[in-house]
């Protein structure tokens, strides 16, 4: 079986674009399914530096014959090297591939789609360079948010128990001649109006609110 791959592997931007179609077919017979009017047409413009008829015509070949897989390797050689579109390259050289799996130029037209996804990559804008105080108020707000959010996300501590209601503390008074519950209310109380407080809290051991006896010992609540 004859050895199509090439002696020497250089550059392509330096060997030129029907040299590289050369070292991929060259021994190897034609890699497409004919070279009809428009394929020769479009290799004629492409060498008089006419690309865009060029692609107009290699498009009629592709459309006319879909599985010429030389004629989409050369669509995509013009378009990565001579007129700057390499997602298009990167279409017809897949397209390449898949109609014409030789492993003797798969890596070389793979290493053209990878050359091709850098050109890509290196027309895609550049994020701007960030501020340093821009990236040090971000960097302490994200710390802020996450503290909130590890904040939030604890296990809520149970209730505290409310405190027990402080007993009332009651006091006694040995009733002395001359008290009645009016001056007792005055005297603890500081109004005289809060005298049914002591007559209510004393009613076991009071008949009514005027009978006081001397001695008596009342609860002042």
């Amino acid at each position: 079986m004859l050895d199509c791959r090439p002696k020497e592997m250089r550059p392509f931007a330096t060997i030129g674009l029907f040299s590289v179609l050369t070292l991929l077919a060259g021994g190897c017979g034609p890699v497409s399914t004919g070279t009809d009017a428009n394929l020769q047409a479009a290799r004629k413009a492409a060498d008089a530096g006419d690309f865009h008829t060029a692609a107009r015509l290699y498009e009629q070949v592709v459309r006319a014959a879909p599985d010429s897989a030389q004629a989409h390797l050369e669509l995509g050689l013009l378009y990565d090297e001579r007129m700057g579109d390499p997602i298009a390259a990167i279409y017809e050289y897949r397209q390449f591939l898949a109609l014409h799996p030789d492993p003797d130029k798969k890596q070389l037209v793979e290493d053209f789609i990878e050359r091709a996804k850098l050109s890509v990559a290196a027309k895609l804008p550049q994020p701007p360079a960030l501020d340093p105080a821009e990236l040090t108020r971000l960097q302490t707000e994200n710390a802020a948010l996450r503290a909130r959010v590890a904040e939030l996300e604890r296990p809520a501590s149970p209730p505290l128990p409310e405190p027990a209601p402080e007993p009332v503390k009651s006091r006694t008074h040995v009733v002395q001649k001359g008290d009645t519950l009016q001056s007792l209310a005055l005297r603890h109380y500081g109004t005289r109006s809060a005298w049914e407080k002591i007559y209510t809290a004393n009613q076991a051991i009071l008949p009514s609110k005027d009978q006081l006896k001397v001695g008596q010992q009342l609860v002042i609540p």
